[in-house]
């Protein structure tokens, strides 16, 4: 039997990342690992990509209709660790 891909969710719909809401921070590199860990429950809400590996900066790219909720949980997060906001170009044309 072949492998198939399930079918695509609801909760999990294809956006461009344009159309995301970006938010970057600056991070210990330690708690990269566990900020990934925990976006990542959030399957279909937001994205995480390290953008600058050796400032430590992260963007968290947040689908639409999410913004509120996932606001929520980084300032919940940033009571945890430290999550420094930043204001990032992104150069990758994305």
């Amino acid at each position: 039997m072949r492998f198939q891909p399930p079918p695509p969710s609801l909760f999990s719909p294809e956006v461009p990342l344009s159309d995301a809401v970006c938010r970057y921070f600056r991070v210990k590199h330690r708690d990269m690992v566990y900020l990934k860990f925990i976006l990542e429950a959030y399957e279909g809400m937001n994205t995480m990509s390290t953008v600058d590996n050796v400032a430590g900066i992260i963007r968290i790219a947040i689908m639409p209709g999410f913004v509120e909720e996932m606001d929520e949980l980084l300032a919940e997060l940033g009571a945890r660790v430290t999550m420094e906001p930043v204001a990032w170009e992104d150069q990758s044309g994305e």
